[in-house]
């Protein structure tokens, strides 16, 4: 077991520095979550490096925390979501900016809005988790005391954000799914059916699991 781990798995700033080298506020991460993650009993090697790795990947070892829709390729776009209906059409969203595409390809989702109420940019991927959806931000807003819908900026705090990861990781009960290291239904969870990277936060999994297993 690596130093300063001891039977509480508490997580410092140096632990998390070492693991994320690349973040810009290691200590206000590491702060946010120690606490946060002890509560919700994310507390034994598995669940921590599960956890961690997920939400990694999704912000991309704690350096961005906003989902990135500047797409550049029309055919990227038009085979990652349902609502682009053609290259041409993709290539018009583009044309207009990530806000546009935000706005059109998560419409009429997730407790969202159409695409003229602005709610798919606004309730756009966020956060270490990213979360996504108008009904999500208000489901784990109310989970955390925070009002994510009129305030979704909140979550890029590293207080709020890992405040907001924590609650979005116990609404869906992943500790029992990590005991098994069952990545794929953690995945699933956090990602969708479309499994998107599973293959590198597998790997994520078995590197934290190296660091402090």
């Amino acid at each position: 077991m690596a130093e300063g781990w001891g039977t509480r798995m508490a997580i410092t700033t140096a632990q998390f520095r070492q693991a994320f080298p690349k973040c810009a506020n290691p200590d206000g991460w590491a702060v946010g979550l120690d606490g946060e993650m002890d509560k919700a009993k994310i507390n034994t090697p598995a669940r921590v490096a599960a956890f961690l790795a997920q939400l990694s990947h999704e912000s991309s070892r704690f350096t961005l925390f906003e989902e990135n829709l500047n797409y550049k390729t029309p055919s990227r776009l038009d085979a990652m979501f349902s609502a682009v209906t053609s290259e041409a059409d993709a290539r018009a969203l583009i044309a207009r900016g990530p806000q546009a595409i935000g706005n059109r390809v998560y419409a009429n989702r997730n407790g969202n809005g159409d695409e003229r109420s602005g709610d798919g940019w606004r309730y756009r991927g966020m956060g270490a988790i990213q979360l996504t959806g108008k009904a999500n931000y208000l489901k784990t807003g109310q989970r955390i005391g925070e009002d994510l819908v009129s305030h979704p900026e909140l979550l890029l705090t590293p207080r709020v954000g890992a405040k907001a990861a924590v609650a979005y990781w116990v609404r869906c009960d992943l500790n029992d799914e990590a005991d098994r290291e069952d990545h794929v239904e953690i995945t699933r969870a956090v990602n969708g059916n479309a499994l998107a990277g599973l293959a590198e936060r597998k790997a994520e999994y078995r590197r934290l699991r190296s660091l402090w297993g």
